[in-house]
């Protein structure tokens, strides 16, 4: 079986058309990318919990097992305040 009509010279003419195009085609954006955080996004980064926590382990554990066994009462009144002053900006 012989194929009649493709020579060397018509596939390295193929191959340059195609590359050409491609070169063509291909634009380099200068353009850099950006990143702006609001001002609520830098207050909330104070609520973030990197080192605000400095809990034992003792009191940790201690907690863990009164939720385990059902005895852990909460204190509404100072969750009430702590989020009122948090509203207020006075903080923890």
């Amino acid at each position: 079986m012989s194929i009649n009509g493709v020579g060397s010279s018509k596939v390295i003419d193929l191959y340059s058309k195609v590359n050409k195009n491609v070169s063509n085609n291909t634009k380099v954006n200068n353009q850099s990318d950006s990143l702006e955080i609001s001002s609520l996004g830098k207050s909330l980064s104070a609520y973030s919990l990197g080192d605000n926590f400095n809990v034992s382990n003792d009191k940790l554990n201690e907690l863990k097992n009164q939720i385990h066994k059902g005895t852990y009462n909460v204190n509404s009144k100072l969750i009430a305040q702590k989020l009122y002053d948090n509203i207020k900006g006075k903080g923890v």
